[in-house]
């Protein structure tokens, strides 16, 4: 597909932006595409994480607004609406979402992040959301997804602003859950994605359905005891359970 990259292995897909000409730049085609590749790995019960991130050493500069201009003109609505529906196509992922962030992280490719369930970030990375300089506001239901992970006093200040900020501030804000040096990047994105991948498919896809529904405000807790019980029924996770057990009484 132009402009994305997508491998599969030991369950685990990989998906990335490649267009390190334009520091990753998001394209209409390169969102169609996000949200295409989504339907296609939703649909595969074998992968389990899905790790997105960026060829070379940027996650995004964001929204490719020369190319978006155009798609504008033509077809203003449906061009303007393509980075929320590629954003909801990421959460909406039975698979685990985890974005690997390398320098530039900027304005629509920061909605995508937020939209996986981890962020992890290089030591090198940098954030800034510059769509109110640009004359824009904040889209792609990226307002949501900043206030849900930093509360709303620090994404108003972060989006209103404009100002950049590095990985230290969004670790401490909630918006990563680790930074790691730039040269152990790649094994440690690796270690993550491969110890999510060992755990049983059906927990994993519980934990998924858990995640959304609260983002979306629709959690209930007392239907956790119906997944608790689906899962203690599934081989792959009974196997895994009398294993753990028998570690603790050895």
């Amino acid at each position: 597909m132009s402009g994305l990259t997508t491998s599969t292995k030991n369950g685990i897909a990989r998906v990335q932006f490649n267009r390190p000409d334009v520091l990753n730049a998001l394209s209409p085609t390169v969102l169609s595409n996000v949200i295409d590749t989504c339907a296609e790995i939703g649909e595969d019960e074998a992968i389990r994480v899905v790790v997105f991130e960026g060829a070379g050493n940027n996650f995004s500069s964001g929204a490719d607004l020369p190319e978006f201009h155009k798609g504008l003109v033509s077809d203003p609505l449906p061009t303007a609406d393509l980075g929320r529906r590629a954003a909801e196509a990421i959460a909406d992922l039975p698979q685990i979402a985890v974005a690997a962030i390398r320098g530039h992280c900027v304005g629509g490719a920061l909605v995508l992040a937020a939209a996986c369930d981890i962020r992890i970030a290089a030591d090198d990375s940098r954030f800034f959301i510059p769509e109110l300089d640009a004359g824009i506001p904040l889209a792609w239901g990226g307002m949501a997804h900043m206030v849900r992970l930093v509360g709303p006093s620090l994404a108003a200040d972060l989006v209103l602003t404009c100002r950049p900020f590095g990985p230290d501030e969004a670790l401490q804000a909630g918006f990563i859950s680790r930074v790691v040096p730039a040269a152990d990047f790649a094994d440690e994105v690796a270690a993550l994605a491969e110890t999510i991948a060992r755990k049983p498919a059906l927990a994993l896809r519980l934990t998924k359905q858990q995640l959304g529904e609260i983002r979306k405000g629709t959690f209930d807790a007392r239907l956790d005891a119906k997944a608790l019980l689906s899962s203690l029924a599934d081989q792959e996770a009974k196997s895994m359970s009398d294993e753990y057990i028998a570690k603790l009484t050895r």
